[in-house]
């Protein structure tokens, strides 16, 4: 279950309505462009669990009169309205004890939890040495293991933990009872630090604002799959923000909600990495890859993709590499040196005559058209009478049996346009094109169903438009859309009895 939060008129926000993952135990990062409101949503989570949130983080000049925030849980919805006796939000609904007690909130300096945590500690250095003098301590391992992994290195081996009045403290113990604090640690190794401390807690939800900003490249890269683990070890969910590639690169399409905001209106999707970083940063990236022997059958794939695909989640490209044996050699090779990227997953799709050739066996991610090849199968159909033939006055040489020379002169002849000897053969081949789509779609979509083929679509549909691709209704309109392509096709079935 999800904590649905919509906001209205605050600062920079006219409308904005996001669900927050609470039940489950996810990794979610909300990330967009400066000023869109990815703080003001952190704030508007953190009022839900603090009242007074707003009073000790923002002006009241971001309030008007038609301020408010409605918070929905299940069937339970909490109002907070623009009070003008405070100049600022309030609320008549009591939010239980046990759901505020749930969420853990940390906002950038000078508002983060962690920041005020080292008074706490100092207040406490007086114990903490007579617990290290008397060696009353015990070894974190767990948080041991996650420092080192971040930071690659063993200087926290001896990391001690002290429990103070239900409270822990960590120090690195030297010799002659000397130690350092875990406020003397990098900026960096605190907030892990402090970040840990959170998940130990087991909140059901804890949300980070700008959660890179103390920690370089490489430990942003390796924080995410030790949070990733964390999640489903504690049941905890967490929520960030960013602005980092390095961290955005590390997330599943699922985990990252990129958020716009047009004119106060805040609209959001799940994306991909590469389509978040052309539009953050204007950088062009692909997030899948198909590989192909020749510019025909480039093509041909690049005709069903548009032609029956009609929602693409992933950036993808069709390379033509040349030699089928050289096609799949460059993939075999990009799954240890990553040409294409890191996050770039590649899937080879040959000729139909290239099934048998050895060096296909036994390697998966590889597709076949139905036929020969899209050449050879124009040339066997044309030698049959049953496609138009050329003019009696035609000199080209149309007699290879690779059927390369005829489909050049029957476009330059202008009896077909490549599209339209593309749609002969997906006609004559229906149901095999239907699977070669269908497994096109599961690799280049993250929900695409399994039941959807060519015999379900129609162009009826190409006229549909759906809803934005927002978390809350995606689901929804796909189940939608593919209930009626099997309607439709069910009634053609009838009426072709």
């Amino acid at each position: 279950m999800e904590i649905y939060i919509q906001i209205e008129h605050v600062q920079h926000i006219v409308s904005a309505c996001i669900a927050v993952p609470f039940d489950g135990h996810q990794l979610f990062c909300i990330v967009g462009r400066n000023g869109v409101g990815k703080t003001s949503i952190v704030k508007a989570i953190r009022n839900l669990r603090v009242s007074d949130t707003y009073k000790i983080t923002s002006d009241e000049s971001i309030f008007s009169e038609r301020s408010r925030i409605v918070y929905k849980y299940g069937a339970r919805e909490f109002e907070y309205t623009y009070d003008p006796n405070i100049h600022g939000l309030n609320s008549r609904s009591i939010v239980p004890r046990t759901l505020r007690e749930e969420i853990e909130v940390e906002l950038p300096m000078p508002f983060g939890e962690r920041f005020n945590y080292f008074r706490t500690i100092w207040r406490n250095d007086a114990e903490i040495r007579q617990n290290v003098v008397l060696e009353n301590y015990s070894k974190p391992e767990e948080l041991i293991e996650l420092l080192s992994h971040i930071y690659g290195s063993d200087r926290f081996d001896s990391l001690r933990e002290i429990n103070i009045n239900g409270r822990q403290y960590y120090c690195i113990i030297l010799e002659g009872s000397r130690y350092i604090r875990e406020d003397y640690f990098s900026s960096g190794e605190y907030f892990v630090i402090s970040l840990y401390r959170k998940i130990k807690n087991k909140k059901r939800l804890i949300v980070i604002d700008e959660i890179d900003i103390s920690l370089d490249a490489a430990a942003q890269v390796h924080l995410i799959s030790k949070l990733r683990d964390f999640c489903k070890k504690y049941k905890v969910n967490i929520v960030f923000t960013t602005h980092s590639l390095a961290m955005m690169q590390m997330l599943n399409p699922e985990e990252l909600l990129y958020v716009e905001n047009s004119d106060g209106n805040m609209e959001h999707r799940n994306a991909s990495y590469n389509y978040v970083k052309s539009r953050l940063f204007g950088f062009s990236g692909w997030d899948r890859y198909i590989l192909t022997e020749d510019l025909m059958l480039k093509n041909f794939l690049n005709h069903i993709i548009d032609k029956y695909i009609k929602n693409v989640f992933f950036k993808y490209r069709v390379i033509n590499v040349g030699a089928a044996s050289n096609t799949v050699d460059l993939m075999r090779r990009d799954a240890k040196e990553h040409y294409f990227s890191e996050t770039g997953k590649v899937i080879v799709v040959l000729d139909g005559d290239q099934k048998n050739e050895p060096f296909v066996k036994n390697l998966g991610n590889i597709l076949f058209l139905p036929f020969a090849s899209v050449e050879k199968e124009i040339f066997s159909d044309y030698s049959k009478g049953k496609l138009k033939k050329l003019p009696s006055w035609w000199k080209g040489d149309i007699s290879k049996l690779d059927g390369k020379g005829l489909c050049d002169a029957l476009r330059k002849a202008k009896l077909y346009s490549n599209h339209q000897l593309f749609d002969y053969l997906c006609e004559k081949y229906r149901s095999d094109i239907g699977r070669l789509v269908s497994n096109i779609d599961k690799f280049l979509n993250i929900n695409s169903s399994e039941e959807e083929s060519l015999e379900l679509s129609d162009e009826n549909y190409d006229n549909f438009q759906a809803p934005p691709n927002t978390s809350i209704f995606r689901q929804t309109w796909d189940y939608v859309c593919s209930s009626l392509r099997k309607l439709v096709n069910a009634l053609k079935v009838r009426s072709s009895r």
